[in-house]
């Protein structure tokens, strides 16, 4: 089977107040990273079992919790900057704190 998780945070300038917002900042922001999950998942094979779910907070924390049930952790690499290609904070923690193994992509293969 194949666990995706998707961390997400609601920012603190976000407000209840906004005239655009129905509902809390907190359920749009989660909404949203449910449909992008949703999404990324959607040209999976159709015989890989998919279970997935939205976590509120740091994703370093979540993906470390969930490297406690898991077989191997696969995170993307983040886009090349100006000075090349370099790990981001969430690969590099999860390389060195990883309860599992942890395989690191780029986000085009």
């Amino acid at each position: 089977a194949l666990d995706a998780v998707r961390a997400w945070r609601c920012p603190a300038h976000d407000t209840a107040d906004h005239p655009l917002l129905t509902g809390t900042p907190e359920r749009l922001h989660e909404e949203r990273a449910a449909k992008e999950l949703e999404a990324a998942l959607a040209g999976a094979p159709a015989d890989v079992r998919l279970r997935w779910h939205t976590v509120e907070g740091p994703a370093r924390r979540a993906l470390l919790a969930a490297s406690h049930e898991a077989d191997l952790l696969i995170v993307g690499r983040r886009h090349p900057g100006q000075f090349g290609h370099r790990l981001g904070r969430i690969a590099h923690t999860l390389l060195h704190h990883s309860a599992c193994p942890v395989a690191v992509v780029p986000d085009t293969v």
